[in-house]
């Protein structure tokens, strides 16, 4: 049904001229908790342990990639934890003890080493760990043998398996009654129901508590294989550990989904451009609750998409012609309620009449939250501009400060990075002097340095 008074209409809002009424609809909860493990398609059910999903539909990477990039607070938040933590990138360093310093030079003179830097883009690998681990708290290096017949076994290739495609196996015990994730699965079609097991690459894993140890023993059993037979890859499990996650790790700033800072925020950008796109005040704003059109089109047997996009459109003409007009003043409205993952309440309509001035509303709000989000994504908002103001400005001393203290946090991140780097050290023995760090870049004064940087290698 055609109505040609219902504008800006998407998949999120509308506004209803006749009613100066904007309406949001609200996103689904995001449910962090796996689900219980499920069997793999096809003859992987019953060759392979289950898949852990990761969220409630086994989807939770795709939505966050959905709501963080309609964010323009967030998204440059993570790109310059990305970058910061990048620094001068990953350098095979020899370590200089003198005295009391412990510092670092450029490792030289070894041609496998030399060699295996050339044949692998680690710019590109650290870029991709980067951002899965500031993400999503977990990464998922590839380590790849050669398959030369003859030639001493060693790891020649590193990769990085997309977070968003990775699942682990179903935890199962080791020896020692241990639980341990034997499998990572890796397929871009999680969440199908048209999955079969040829969409899915099947790699061994590490244990995480001694993968150096693992790996040797898994080299031994190897031997007297043939080169094809051989498990030429194999997966090393990195994350970022938060309690009470023992397969995927929550990151700290999931608390913006969680305490609604992100669904307020998302509603600032929607009110203020409907009241300067239609020249008008917004009088309403009507919150409808997650899932509401699902519902409908589910009650409705509604499937095809043209004919939903018809049903959302006579919804909303429906609600601008209850709340235009003098007549339908003091009019009551029925709604239903849901209940959310705390087993609390929520109204799946919500109507709130409102007072706005065209243009300079809800400043302050826009500013608290850009605030709120950059403390939860440990950036200091002065570092990427999200606190405008006159009153708000550092000046360079200050700022070279923050960004020194920003990079002296990334050690750990840094450190578990790293990780697969000493596995192949020891795997491929490689000299033992041999180090690897990730210098940082350290601002300093044009008077100093015309490029305003210069690098420096951190004491390990």
């Amino acid at each position: 049904m055609k109505n040609p008074e219902i504008t800006s209409i998407d998949a999120h809002t509308a506004f209803l001229p006749g009613s100066r009424a904007l309406v949001i609809n609200q996103s689904e909860p995001l449910h962090y908790s796996a689900e219980k493990a499920k069997p793999l398609p096809g003859k992987f059910a019953t060759t392979y342990p289950k898949v852990v999903p990761w969220g409630q539909d086994n989807d939770l990477p795709q939505l966050i990639l959905d709501r963080v990039g309609k964010d323009y607070f967030m998204s440059p938040n993570l790109l310059f934890n990305v970058l910061v933590g990048y620094g001068d990138g990953i350098m095979p360093a020899k370590r200089i003890i003198e005295g009391e310093t412990v510092r670092f030079v450029p490792y030289e003179g070894n041609a496998e080493v030399r060699t295996f830097f050339e044949e692998n883009n680690t710019v590109s690998y650290l870029l991709e760990q980067l951002t899965d681990l500031n993400w999503f708290y977990n990464v998922f290096p590839e380590l790849i043998f050669n398959k030369e017949n003859g030639a001493k076994r060693k790891i020649v290739q590193i990769d990085s398996k997309e977070a968003m495609f990775s699942r682990w196996s179903e935890a199962g015990k080791d020896d020692k009654g241990r639980g341990v994730i034997k499998y990572h699965y890796y397929s871009s079609l999680w969440g199908d129901g048209g999955m079969t097991d040829a969409d899915i690459i099947i790699t061994p894993v590490l244990d995480r508590r001694s993968p150096v140890r693992h790996l040797r023993e898994m080299m031994k059993e190897d031997e007297n294989k043939t080169v094809a037979s051989r498990r030429n890859r194999v997966i090393v499990p990195v994350s970022l550990p938060t309690p009470g996650k023992p397969y995927y790790s929550k990151p700290y700033w999931f608390a913006l989904f969680d305490s609604g800072v992100y669904d307020f925020g998302q509603k600032i950008m929607p009110f203020k451009n409907a009241a300067l796109d239609n020249q008008a005040n917004i009088k309403y704003i009507i919150e409808l609750g997650p899932g509401y059109f699902e519902d409908i089109f589910r009650r409705e047997r509604i499937t095809d998409d043209k004919k939903q996009e018809e049903r959302r459109k006579k919804e909303y003409a429906d609600f601008d012609k209850f709340l235009k007009g003098h007549k339908n003043t003091h009019k009551s409205i029925i709604t239903f309620q849901k209940y959310g993952p705390d087993n609390k309440p929520y109204p799946m309509v919500t109507i709130k009449q409102v007072e706005s001035k065209v243009g300079g509303e809800l400043i302050a709000d826009n500013e608290e939250v850009a605030n709120i989000t950059a403390y939860a994504q440990s950036v200091h908002p002065s570092l990427v501009g999200a606190a405008p103001g006159k009153t708000k400005t550092i000046n360079g001393t200050e700022a070279r400060e923050l960004f020194a203290l920003k990079q002296s946090m990334q050690k750990p991140m840094r450190d578990l990075l790293l990780t697969p780097f000493y596995i192949i050290k020891a795997i491929n023995q490689w000299p033992e002097d041999l180090h690897f760090t990730i210098p940082n870049l350290q601002l300093t004064t044009l008077d100093k340095n015309k490029t305003g940087q210069e690098t420096v290698i951190p004491a390990q």
